[in-house]
């Protein structure tokens, strides 16, 4: 019978002694994370929905358990949730579930689709607003920008201004994301100095290295071969 491989997600941190209490009552190997919050779990069982069941089962009593997951997707690509429901809750959401023509499993999978959707609508929303206010806050950004431009810090918004200060205090550098990855860095300008030495020594190596290759021309004409003739102007007689 195949392995799964649940994530339990605890509604508190567990100590050593409940977690070795819980391996011993279920019987399936399992870790913690550091901060004892969150267990992975590896279950025998036919397939996914089942080993839900299963860890359900044994260790409900034995753990507070918030949420379970599975750790990988299934066969159709997607994680498998268990969120327990109070009566009441179930009763409703059967209710609900009838009333829109649909099973309880397709309502919820639709009803946490759209949860996530407005979330995101939220967040988006949310990073615009904040943008229309770097934009409306800060003149300078009206212009377009070249690279000598001296921006006063006072002329930031507050919290822009507070982590301008810190990092060139500290000395830190922050890099900025998105969903691509890391997009910009701030740094302080005394690293920026310390880079830009750098590169200016690197290029002066590699300039020096290059040149190393060429021969000066008085040592190209003391290494000419003595059979050469030259005239009186230095230049080698032609042999025709």
């Amino acid at each position: 019978m195949p392995l799964h491989a649940i994530e339990i997600t605890l509604t508190r941190t567990v100590s050593g002694v409940e977690l070795k209490a819980a391996r011993r009552i279920s019987g399936m190997p399992m870790a913690s994370s550091p901060d004892g919050k969150r267990i992975a779990v590896l279950v025998s069982a036919r397939d996914e929905k089942l080993a839900i069941r299963k860890v359900w089962r044994r260790l409900q009593d034995s753990l507070p358990i918030d949420v379970l997951c599975t750790l990988f997707p299934g066969p159709d690509g997607l994680l498998r949730m268990s969120i327990p429901f109070a009566p009441g809750v179930k009763r409703r959401i059967r209710a609900w579930a009838k009333a829109s023509g649909a099973n309880t499993e397709e309502f919820l999978s639709q009803a946490i689709k759209d949860a996530l959707a407005r979330d995101r609508s939220t967040e988006t929303a949310r990073q615009e607003c904040a943008l229309n206010f770097l934009l409306h806050t800060c003149s300078w950004l009206d212009t377009p920008l070249s690279a000598t431009d001296r921006i006063p810090v006072s002329r930031l918004p507050a919290s822009l201004g507070d982590l301008v200060r810190r990092t060139s205090s500290l000395g830190t550098r922050v890099v900025f994301t998105d969903i691509t990855g890391p997009v910009a860095s701030l740094i302080s300008e005394r690293e920026l100095r310390e880079l830009e030495d750098t590169l200016a020594i690197a290029e002066c190596e590699r300039r020096k290295a290059d040149s190393s290759s060429f021969m000066p021309h008085d040592e190209a004409v003391q290494e000419r071969p003595t059979g050469a003739g030259t005239g009186e102007d230095g230049e080698p007689h032609g042999t025709g």
